[in-house]
């Protein structure tokens, strides 16, 4: 009964319900928008910062001689994700040849089981030392596809002499694109330290005849090391500069860190600002509402109803209004949503959407909104209403 005749109350005084429903709607519109911005940025740029395996990388941009007690402790640290011994750099280009196609310098790196260049790209990460994987851009320039089969070759210069060495490999997949610099081989730690020893003079398995192996390595040049997460490089890559001189993507982490800090402040503030606006003109409204339906509410008194009963009506009525202006809010920013991410879309690196309301945040803003409406409209009626006598609001009528 008594949601009945709040429903109808509104209807009667529809001006000023739907001056209340633009009211409020012109403040909720504007903060759903932009939180939207807000959240579908952040999220846009914190996910392609994870998603992106290179910015997990920590690269050491000198050589050493690692032992292998270095390796495993690197692999115990609970920072660390992937980590495989390196040879020297200059050891490991090579030519390629694909029938008629050739291309020179080609660089290889080494990979194993867990490497997350070749997890994100969907291989099955367990290579052969005669197989490799190989970046878009050879793939594309060879021709290539999985199941191909390429000649490596490398020289060496022995006694005066110019040797070649060249062994034949079979592509088992293709690196997602931007993964990998443009001529990349990714290959096993075996096929990579033959490619090393050959040039060292040694006669390998692969690429030689096998008849004098390097039996007397004992230690590697780099390592190739990826942190478990985007919270893992600042801690690993603070224990390697201990030792090393490293290279690591900590500035482009510090800068989504510090575009999260300034969005953060900006939407707190004109947040603060809008809904201390919003309830002072709702407040306003309601407060002349209930104004012109003092005496109406002294009748309803008269009639058997408690001020708790008037009380529940006029809270009725204001989350009634709420649940309208949040609904056309709701649109507005939805409308609002598709024209950002059609024009600003493409402009942020590796794609993705500027402007995204979860269904929980459209949950919790409507939770917010009905509570702010019933706590004003409850303010409005204990100032307003519930101070003024029946038989004053009575003789006003008159």
């Amino acid at each position: 009964m008594i949601l009945r005749l709040a429903y109808k109350d509104l209807k009667k005084d529809r001006l000023m319900s739907l001056c209340i429903i633009a009211a409020m709607t012109a403040v909720i519109a504007p903060l759903l928008l932009l939180f939207s911005l807000r959240y579908g940025i952040l999220s846009t740029l914190e996910d392609n910062l994870k998603n992106n395996p290179l910015n997990l990388e920590i690269k050491m941009l000198s050589g050493h001689k690692l032992k292998a007690d270095f390796f495993e402790e690197l692999r115990q640290n609970p920072h660390t994700g992937f980590v495989i011994e390196m040879t020297r750099s200059l050891s490991v280009t090579s030519d390629v040849k694909a029938g008629s196609k050739v291309l020179t310098s080609v660089e290889s790196l080494p990979t194993a089981p867990g490497d997350p260049l070749v997890a994100l790209s969907s291989l099955k990460g367990d290579l052969q030392d005669r197989e490799i994987y190989i970046s878009s851009a050879m793939a594309e320039d060879l021709a290539l596809t999985q199941g191909d089969e390429i000649r490596v070759v490398i020289r060496r210069t022995r006694g005066g002499r110019q040797e070649t060495g060249s062994e034949n490999f079979t592509v088992q997949g293709v690196i997602a694109g931007g993964l990998l610099p443009r001529h990349t081989m990714l290959m096993t730690l075996k096929a990579l330290t033959d490619m090393e020893d050959f040039r060292d003079g040694y006669e390998p398995e692969l690429f030689s005849d096998g008849t004098n192996p390097n039996l007397k390595r004992d230690t590697f040049a780099k390592a190739r090391i990826y942190a478990r997460s985007i919270e893992d490089v600042p801690p690993l890559s603070r224990k390697l500069r201990e030792q090393f001189n490293v290279q690591d993507k900590l500035a482009d982490i510090e800068n989504v860190k510090a575009i999260a800090r300034v969005l953060n402040f900006i939407f707190l503030t004109v947040a603060l600002t809008s809904v201390i606006g919003g309830i002072i003109a709702l407040g306003g409204l309601l407060f002349s509402s209930l104004g012109r339906k003092q005496s109406s509410f002294a009748l309803l008194q008269l009639t058997g109803f408690s001020g708790y009963s008037v009380t529940l009506m006029v809270v009725l009525e204001s989350l009634m209004l709420a649940v309208a202006a949040y609904g056309c809010a709701l649109l507005l920013e939805k409308i609002g949503t598709v024209c950002f991410n059609l024009y600003f879309g493409s402009l942020i690196q590796g794609g993705g959407v500027v402007s995204l309301l979860t269904p929980l945040h459209i949950a919790a803003g409507a939770l917010i909104t009905l509570a702010v409406a019933a706590l004003v409209a409850l303010i409005c009626v204990r100032l307003k209403f519930l101070r003024i006598s029946i038989a004053a609001a009575l003789r006003e009528v008159k």
